[in-house]
């Protein structure tokens, strides 16, 4: 029978469930929490009846650890057991990790963070999800509410933590799973649109890389140490990319690859007698440090660069080799016959470059060539277009002239065909009037 013992403002319930291997008593217990809005009698009665529904599901073989349980709680164990190591072992990425851990500290748990985990159903996400979309819920201050994959991003959070105690026999199964599925069937998924450079402003852009600008500098108001105000004269400077940010957008455009695994390619990833990059390598940078990981599909590749672009990495090769010899012990990098160890693109010192570097250059080199060089407004370079839209514009470049989506998932390192095709469905779409025409061509011929 259960045994019940008041501990200040709540009652401790013990049930003994029998012994373990070793002979020791197992002993199971539970919390009580009197309602302060019920009366001393309610409250009797409600622990009389918490008591033996405790004991019955002991007896049972329930799990009733899992179902005490928070989200908060679940989710600490969630993140502990599934923290990235520095083996290839780990089930989770150091990105995808900490995007789990942010979103949970950030807006999870303040909302739902309390609630046991065999409380949470659909409806309990259905609730978080109408919270999200109100106006005010952005931290960032901003009007409206979160985005909607923000919020089905949060969706498949809970789900994977309430997946992780179904596997550690916390729960019986994971109530999100299913919900719904069977009444309402498949949901269609929204057209997924990447942001991309037409054939032109990719044109425009290597123009950029390749030439110098001429910029102007507006007169402008200053004040001396005193206050007075006085006026510098305006001015023209020439401008030009330097080799390693030429060799470094090259590279990501002819080559598709990510941020991360540009970064982390060295001197002896290339073949510069067969133009072969071997990419096996990321680099990712979360909580202000640096991680090396594999690729975002464990996969490595060797996609093949043509002439240009190994001219202008020949170029930066010797440039950095001159700087690890002039800069002396202020080179951290690798030297003599150890030099192909090198990163390709690091910093001033032979450190190897931060990931966010890539994208302050890549907006100014579009902000000066846009102020300074455009001919007019309608062959500017699209100024929302990030360093990543460089991949997607390979991809486009691809897809427009006739390769396969295997071979283009081949060359962008994605598993599958399958992801090229959910993520570039749009450029595909768009060669319906070629086979509009290839069908019109073939069928008419045969008349």
């Amino acid at each position: 029978m259960a045994s019940i013992r008041k501990r200040g403002n709540t009652y401790q319930i013990t049930v003994s469930n029998g012994r373990d291997a070793t002979g020791k008593q197992i002993i199971e217990t539970a919390t009580f929490t009197p309602d302060p809005s019920r009366t001393e009698k309610q409250n009797q009665k409600a622990l009389e009846q918490f008591a033996v529904e405790f004991e019955r599901d002991v007896k049972d073989g329930q799990n009733v650890k899992g179902r005490r349980m928070t989200l908060k709680t679940l989710s600490e164990l969630f993140l502990e057991d599934n923290r990235p190591g520095d083996n290839s072992d780990s089930t989770m990425s150091i990105t995808t990790w900490s995007e789990y851990r942010r979103s949970l500290e950030k807006r999870i748990l303040p909302q739902i963070g309390h609630i046991k985990i065999a409380d949470i159903t659909p409806k309990t996400m259905k609730d978080y999800g109408k919270t999200m979309r109100a106006d005010g819920s952005r931290q960032d201050g901003k009007p409206g509410g979160l985005s909607e994959s923000t919020i089905t991003k949060d969706f498949a959070t809970v789900s994977s933590i309430l997946s992780y105690a179904v596997g550690e026999g916390l729960l019986p199964l994971n109530p999100l799973i299913y919900a719904g599925k069977q009444a309402k069937g498949h949901k269609l998924k929204r057209e997924y649109k990447v942001q991309y450079l037409t054939v032109e402003q990719t044109q425009a852009f290597l123009w950029a890389l390749d030439h110098p600008i001429m910029v102007s500098y507006p007169a402008r108001q200053r004040k001396d140490r005193n206050g007075n105000t006085y006026t510098v004269a305006g001015y023209s400077q020439e401008w030009s990319l330097s080799l390693k940010w030429r060799a470094y957008f090259y590279l990501s455009l002819f080559v598709g690859d990510r941020r991360g695994e540009n970064i982390s390619l060295k001197w002896e990833d290339v073949n510069f007698d067969t133009g072969e990059v071997y990419i096996s390598q990321s680099t990712a940078y979360v909580d202000r440090q640096i991680y090396h990981k594999e690729t975002k599909s464990y996969q490595s590749r060797t996609p093949i660069i043509p002439g240009v672009v190994i001219n202008i990495l020949r170029k930066w090769k010797a440039e950095q080799m001159r700087m690890a010899t002039e800069y002396g012990s202020y080179w951290v990098g690798c030297r003599g016959k150890d030099f192909n160890k090198n990163y390709i693109f690091t910093q001033d010192n032979g450190k190897q470059m931060h990931p966010d570097s890539p994208y302050t250059q890549f907006k100014r080199i579009i902000r000066i060539y846009n102020d300074n060089a455009a001919p007019d407004d309608a062959h500017r370079i699209p100024d929302n277009i990030r360093p990543h839209d460089l991949r997607h514009t390979a991809a486009s470049i691809l897809i427009a002239n006739n390769m396969d989506p295997r071979s283009v998932a081949g060359v962008l390192g994605h598993a599958n065909a399958s992801t090229t095709l959910d993520i570039y469905s749009y450029f595909f779409q768009t060669k319906n009037q070629e086979a509009a025409n290839i069908m019109q061509q073939v069928l008419s011929s045969s008349n």
